[in-house]
């Protein structure tokens, strides 16, 4: 299909072939992916995997071809299909340096509410006739944070730097890609109000995430990123929201170090430890 095929599509037609996108995206790119390596690894690294005996190197692999596969080959795809300019569909303009920095700034001057709010809702506890899901909801975030222990228990340099295009990065431009280039843009053009169309995405944003221990951080961050993308594109510059996102990872992760309980349980985090590179 040619360039901009789609465009004519009503928004909410665009939002079920994006979300249908990134479903099949992900098992395709995945099942390709896994299947790609087992000439390297063989089929124990894959039985392993599943009892969450997988090797580090492997999950790793894992990490990177699915922020492919379910953010940014689908946001890619949509805006080929959707616009004859995907790369501005996709919020990648020229970008004022001092729109950037602010950004940045403010990203970073949220962080100590954004903290607190992290803090009061790792605290929510859930009535007795919902214990189940309470438990469930424990054992998703303690599973998340496990993983990301392993993923970061490293003193190599080199390795530190994979860790970081792996976990700063590569995700914060899928995501903002998926969430704010694609989904925000079409909910907006559906419920014709940006504030709604924020909230909504920033909701969609850290549901996907499935850590509800720490969704209203996330949901908040989500929102402000939202706001960023629709005063930075009024500006002719929507371009920020990437970078502050990369600038908030790379921020958490050498202000932490070697995993610890702070790294996981607020996710964004306000660097109140001394400065010190992770290695």
């Amino acid at each position: 299909m040619r360039k901009g095929s789609l465009t004519q599509l009503p928004p909410f037609i665009q939002l079920i072939f994006v979300l249908c996108m990134v479903i099949v995206s992900a098992v395709v790119i995945t099942a390709i992916g896994v299947v790609a390596a087992l000439p390297f690894t063989g089929l124990e690294e894959v039985a392993g995997l599943l009892q969450g005996t997988g090797s580090i190197a492997f999950m790793k692999y894992l990490q990177v071809l699915q922020s492919f596969a379910i953010f940014i080959v689908p946001s890619v795809l949509a805006a080929w299909f959707f616009s004859e300019k995907p790369a501005q569909w996709l919020g990648f303009n020229d970008s004022k340096t001092t729109w950037i920095i602010l950004s940045m700034a403010t990203i970073l001057a949220i962080q100590p509410f954004v903290s607190y709010i992290g803090m009061v809702n790792a605290q929510i506890t859930l009535p007795d006739y919902l214990e189940a899901l309470y438990r469930w909801m424990h054992q998703t975030e303690q599973s998340a944070n496990e993983i990301i222990f392993r993923f970061l228990d490293t003193q190599n340099l080199s390795v530190i730097l994979f860790n970081v295009f792996m976990i700063a990065i590569l995700p914060a431009l899928g995501e903002e890609m998926l969430f704010r280039g694609g989904l925000q843009p079409l909910i907006q053009k559906m419920v014709k109000n940006h504030h709604a169309a924020i909230w909504i995405t920033a909701f969609l944003f850290s549901a996907m995430h499935m850590q509800f221990l720490t969704f209203a951080p996330r949901f908040i961050l989500g929102g402000v990123l939202g706001y960023l993308l629709v005063y930075g594109a009024a500006s002719g510059t929507p371009l920020p929201p990437i970078f502050s996102t990369i600038y908030l990872l790379w921020l958490s992760f050498i202000t932490t170090g070697i995993p610890n309980q702070r790294w996981t349980r607020l996710m964004p985090i306000w660097p109140h430890r001394h400065w010190r590179w992770p290695y």
